[in-house]
């Protein structure tokens, strides 16, 4: 099942994290290593210098101890934590323990060894020097702050860290520092606040991850997801139709989808007798839904006229509004849809409309005429309260059909005017009388473009079937002879 896109950038965003957490946790172990040896080579050189220790007194300096146990610390994290593939619960184990650790030595070991040193080469220093430490505020505030910002905690990591650094605060405290009872209480009482840097910086840093991670991650679904649609489509695509241009009935059409995916769909057939039969379908909603719906239909029709290819148009509509009531419309989806079939024997063209804007039959001697639906739309009424009856007309030489979508006509100006089916089948007189009796419905798409301003609102399918004759080259009369014919 697939994830909701915020969490699945959630999950993305926390495996991302987790690899970046890991690679600042080695660099901080190796960092805080190397300036721990370093800070044990210069102490190392300045007793050397000033004291001219011997080899066993270095040995036993309470001031190379700590640095030298911090050394040890953290080159047994590094070696840990870059031998073993981590989770991210694992490294966030890490991180924590690692800091922890951090603050034992900063706020435990060291003072330790400065209150009961194993031997000391300092006696001869003024005593401020040897009992002279940084301040727990001081500590506190520096561990914290490096480790926030070496590990991409988020802030309730960190604070969680700070917790446990204020717990060992509060430990060194009791233990180790001299003075006033009320400076010590107070001290206590503000050491949290020394945490508030690294949180705040923590926030910020997890912040700006989020939203560029979030921003890379929608921008990269965006285009595997527009790849994904062009192969959709292409195979989509291929459920439609070839254009018939031979034979007694000439079949093309144009298809502009509002989005990659459409729910506007065209069937052919043509059976042993030369009978054409064309459904066109419009099924509500747009996108991925509709074309799904769309395959569903394309391959039931298949089935229907697989098993009888002479159907007549108001048993295939029957047929089809069956199979919506059975496994479609429960899901809230529809369509309007007209059923034509062409019989060049009987010089009839017979027809069922579900629903569906109006065809226009254009005669080639004049005259239009619009074929009104006869029947509810597909998945509104089951049996037996479905009625779909066949009509039919005469279809001679030169005659035109021409059936399209809603959003031929529904297409709005920059004046918010809507075309109308009356300004179409004008567009549509206009086109067909000012160009010989060829195939005009690529032109009707243009014009519909023209009048619309700016991109689709809706799926556009236009369809022109047309019964050739051997007079198809001379001008199919005017508009006027068209709408008095009609």
């Amino acid at each position: 099942m697939a994830l909701p896109i915020d969490e699945e950038i959630s999950q993305a965003s926390e495996e991302r994290r987790s690899r970046w957490m890991h690679r600042r946790l080695l660099i901080f172990c190796f960092v805080s290593m190397a300036a721990a040896g370093i800070e044990v080579a210069v102490q190392l050189v300045m007793l050397l210098w000033k004291a001219g220790s011997s080899f066993d007194h270095l040995l036993t300096d309470y001031r190379l101890l700590p640095g030298a146990v911090t050394v040890l610390v953290f080159f047994f994290g590094y070696r840990r934590a870059k031998g073993r593939q981590l989770d991210r619960a694992a490294v966030i184990r890490y991180s924590f323990w690692l800091i922890v650790a951090a603050g034992a030595l900063a706020f435990l070991v060291e003072p330790l060894f400065v209150a009961f040193p194993i031997r000391t080469l300092v006696t001869d220093l003024p005593p401020e020097q040897v009992h002279s430490q940084p301040s727990l505020y001081a500590r506190l505030l520096a561990t914290h702050l490096v480790g926030a910002l070496f590990i991409p905690w988020t802030v309730r990591e960190a604070a969680r860290v700070l917790a446990a650094l204020c717990g060992l605060a509060l430990l060194s405290n009791l233990l180790f520092v001299q003075g006033a009872l009320a400076f010590r209480i107070v001290e206590a009482f503000l050491l949290p606040t020394a945490g508030v840097p690294g949180l705040l910086y923590c926030w910020f840093r997890y912040s700006r991850f989020r939203r560029k991670f979030t921003l890379e991650h929608v921008l990269g679904r965006y285009g595997q997801l527009q790849q994904e649609l062009q192969q959709a489509r292409s195979i989509h695509e291929m459920l439609f139709p070839g254009e018939i241009t031979d034979g007694p009935c000439r079949f093309r059409y144009c298809y502009e989808p509002m989005q990659q995916l459409g729910g506007d769909f065209v069937y052919a057939r043509r059976d042993e007798a030369d009978r054409l039969s064309v459904v066109v379908l419009d099924v509500t909603g747009h996108g991925i839904t509709a074309a799904l719906t769309v395959n569903r239909i394309g391959g039931e029709l298949d089935r229907l006229f697989g098993e009888q290819a002479d159907r007549l148009p108001g048993e295939v509509l029957t047929a089809l509004n069956r199979y919506f009531c059975v496994s479609i419309a429960r899901h809230g989806i529809y369509a309007t849809a007209v059923a034509v079939r062409h019989d060049p024997q009987s010089g009839q063209l017979e027809w069922a409309n579900a629903g569906h804007p109006p065809p226009f039959v254009l005669k080639a001697r004049g005259g239009c005429t619009a074929l009104d639906s006869n029947a509810v739309m597909l998945g509104v009424l089951d049996e037996p309260l479905y009625e779909c009856q066949t009509q039919s007309l005469p279809f001679a030489d030169g005659d035109r059909i021409f059936v399209y979508t809603d959003g031929a006509t529904e297409a709005h100006n920059s004046r918010d005017e809507m075309l109308g089916i009356e300004g179409f089948q004008r567009v549509l007189l206009d086109k067909t009388t000012r160009k010989e009796c060829d195939s005009v419905s690529q032109d009707v798409l243009r014009e519909v473009q023209r009048f619309r301003s700016g991109p689709p609102e809706d799926d556009i399918l236009i369809v022109e079937l047309t019964h050739s004759a051997a007079h198809m080259g001379r001008t199919c009369g005017t508009a006027a002879e068209w709408e008095a014919g009609g």
